[in-house]
């Protein structure tokens, strides 16, 4: 059993006050995008919320499948954000798998124990098998940075991003797997995609007290939920496992309805 450390509780309150605040603009994106009326954002929440718990309901039937597919949509996701950083039209998809990629198995990679123990705790079930063959994501992840490293000959843009690698590995080499992807979680993923975010809210959205509001609904609601649902697990769980569960199940149940909104409907429009 894992106890709480205090790098454990730090790595949780940046998730909490930092990381998962900036989902909850999602009641501005819904109205960037095109509901704008009470109705229509009454929709949007409908929709929000049903695609919330068809994911919960998901991952406590089939929890490796889902864990599987949360694997994906996250490297698509954190790959998307990084690739619209970069404002290139080109080289999409290895951008995106570059960046998401090194951000998952980087992680993985030197913290393999340590990773597997969370995996186990998302799961309830023997995650370790992956273990035989995550070698093979390992080399197409390195390989994926040499071909990144060759793609910043050709676009002066995606230079910068080699930086930004580099220290992203020497973050997860000298860090434990919670604190590594809090940093990144916190500190780039959405820094990004709030810097982006922010600048048209202020152009496109003149009614300001609705941005706020909304953001600040979904952020309470947020937090409430969280902190019940720690609480109840807590009665069976170490309140480590409890506050895992919570935050990477919880952040897999949004980020579907999160990317769908953000990375398509968005990212279509601006």
């Amino acid at each position: 059993m894992t106890e709480l450390t205090t790098i454990n509780i730090i790595s949780f309150f940046l998730i909490f006050f930092i990381g998962l605040p900036h989902g909850s603009f999602d009641g501005a994106v819904a109205s960037l995008v095109g509901y704008k009326s009470r109705l229509d954002f009454i929709k949007f929440l409908i929709y929000y919320i049903i695609l919330f718990l068809i994911v919960i309901f998901f991952w406590f039937n089939f929890p490796i499948i889902s864990f599987f597919i949360f694997l994906l949509i996250t490297i698509v996701h954190f790959g998307l954000c990084d690739w619209s950083f970069y404002k290139i039209k080109n080289y999409r998809i290895p951008i995106i798998l570059t960046h998401g990629m090194t951000v998952i198995f980087g992680i993985i990679y030197f913290n393999e124990e340590e990773s597997f123990k969370i995996f186990q705790y998302l799961t309830n079930n023997n995650i370790y098998f992956f273990r035989d063959y995550i070698f093979i994501f390992y080399i197409l992840t390195g390989l994926s940075i040499i071909y990144f490293i060759y793609l910043t000959l050709l676009e002066k843009n995606l230079r910068k991003g080699i930086f930004e690698l580099l220290f992203l590995l020497a973050v997860f080499y000298v860090f434990d797997p919670l604190l590594s992807f809090t940093i990144y979680f916190c500190f780039f993923h959405t820094f990004k995609h709030l810097k982006h975010l922010l600048n048209n809210i202020y152009i496109h959205l003149p009614n300001k007290k609705f941005v706020l509001l909304s953001t600040f609904c979904f952020t309470l609601i947020s937090w409430l939920g969280g902190i019940f649902i720690v609480l109840y697990l807590a009665q069976n769980f170490s309140y480590y496992e409890s506050i895992i569960k919570v935050l990477f199940i919880g952040l897999a149940a949004l980020t579907l309805p999160h990317m769908l909104l953000v990375d398509i409907l968005y990212r279509k429009k601006f």
